[in-house]
């Protein structure tokens, strides 16, 4: 499988975090490049390859538009911007979408499908076994099957891999949202785990190897229907 690079061409901290979530997601791209304005844009797309871009219109320098006068067609571009006026401007360039903030993560992966001719979708390349998630100031690869359990740790989280423990820039609630539900489930305001590691179970408390991990009274109930759900699938 070809692994992508892609460029952020975006100067809002807030939207940058929301596409490399999105892009970490996805896991055929690698960490992404970003930068703020269309000067450094040109500057990166004269140095390095991309595969794809993601482009604001509003950049503090030049209309993100200018940008695409300077580098090759085949290079395909995603617009994401607030902005609906620059929507019949950017198609007669040719883009291959046009999102308007804030978007989904369901919207924002039919714009890739558009953009690369992959599809990603449930059983396709979502299916890969791994996620990028940032580490101190590093974007670090993640083997679901490796991943044990996941702690809150304030506005950060412990992953923890075979008894081993990396702490992550990401709260409890947002790696409930990355991580695929069909592997991790949340069993506690603090935990999430990975249903395939489990060792036993009762009704306080999940073991995990020689780990003890409390069993949250309010997703008791999810827990157990999960279980079911897939003993119910293990006998067809």
């Amino acid at each position: 499988m070809k692994y992508r690079q892609c460029l952020i061409v975006e100067d809002c901290d807030s939207a940058v975090t929301i596409l490399q979530e999105y892009l970490a997601r996805l896991p055929f791209f690698m960490p992404p490049q970003v930068c703020g304005t269309v000067r450094e844009a040109t500057t990166l797309l004269q140095q390095q390859q991309f595969d794809l871009i993601l482009l604001d219109v509003n950049l503090p320098d030049q209309m993100g538009l200018d940008l695409l006068h300077s580098f090759p067609r085949t290079l395909p571009v995603i617009i994401t911007t607030s902005a609906i006026e620059f929507a019949v401007d950017s198609y007669d360039l040719d883009v291959a979408d046009y999102l308007l903030k804030p978007f989904t993560f369901s919207r924002f992966t039919r714009a890739v499908n558009r953009a690369l001719g992959v599809q990603v979708g449930q059983n396709s390349l979502t299916e890969e076994q791994f996620i990028f998630l940032k580490v101190g100031h590093a974007m670090q690869r993640f083997d679901y099957n490796d991943i044990e359990y996941v702690q809150a740790f304030g506005t950060y989280c412990k992953v923890f891999i075979n008894q081993k423990m990396i702490v992550v820039n990401e709260i409890i609630s947002q790696m409930e949202t990355l991580l695929p539900k069909h592997r991790f489930l949340r069993i506690h305001k603090s935990y999430l785990l990975n249903l395939s590691k489990i060792s036993s179970y009762n009704y306080r408390t999940i073991f995990v190897g020689s780990a003890k991990i409390p069993l949250g009274a309010s997703y008791r109930d999810k827990f157990e229907g999960f279980l079911n759900l897939l003993d119910k699938k293990s006998e067809k």
